[in-house]
């Protein structure tokens, strides 16, 4: 079956701010299916990122807690980090796994690419697992964060989402992925 709905065509593009390689504000003017004008449809994008579904050889998962500024709040999180400009999405995986955690990995799998925001679009989220890792050094990210690693067995992780201490959304749909056994999707785009 193919795409029921027609896409949005794209008229003009106003870019209004931008830090390079950080950030970009636009405002495009659309057209609907359905011939309405939109003129002023705001367009936010940062770059991508990867978040690390990885457990042990013990089945342990690797997380993170640490405070997380934007929602002013101490967050369970899994291992991530921004995409940098000409790296490849697993090799990004492969060294904040290592960085953040001081785990190493040799069973990584894409769990699926989707977009951060139906409306803005955002940035692209490229989730991957990772199975029987190892500790091969102790965390060196670097962050601005101060973090704690935490191995979890998937009985503590489902107890910590049900009382609410993983915050961010991208970690939430990482690990609902991981947890459900999701398949991931066909190639192509975003999801």
């Amino acid at each position: 079956m193919g795409p029921r709905f027609a896409p949005w065509r794209v008229i003009d593009r106003r870019q209004v701010f931008e830090v390079p390689n950080r950030i970009e504000l636009a405002i495009e003017t659309v057209e609907l299916p359905d011939g309405r004008i939109v003129d002023d449809y705001w367009q936010v994008r940062l770059r991508d990122f990867v978040v690390v579904f990885a457990e042990t050889e013990a089945g342990e998962v690797i997380c993170l807690r640490q405070y997380r500024h934007g929602p002013r709040c101490e967050s369970l999180e899994l291992v991530a980090g921004l995409i940098e400009l000409g790296d490849q999405p697993q090799a990004t995986a492969q060294r904040e796994l290592l960085e953040e955690s001081g785990f190493v990995s040799v069973d990584w799998r894409l769990l699926g690419t989707y977009t951060v925001s139906a409306a803005q679009g955002i940035a692209n989220v490229h989730v991957f697992g990772a199975r029987t890792a190892v500790r091969q050094q102790e965390p060196s990210s670097g962050d601005l964060e101060d973090a704690v690693v935490e191995l979890l067995s998937r009985d503590q992780l489902v107890a910590a989402l049900h009382k609410g201490e993983v915050v961010v959304g991208a970690h939430l749909a990482a690990l609902a992925l991981a947890l459900l056994g999701v398949d991931p999707p066909g190639k192509g785009g975003a999801r």
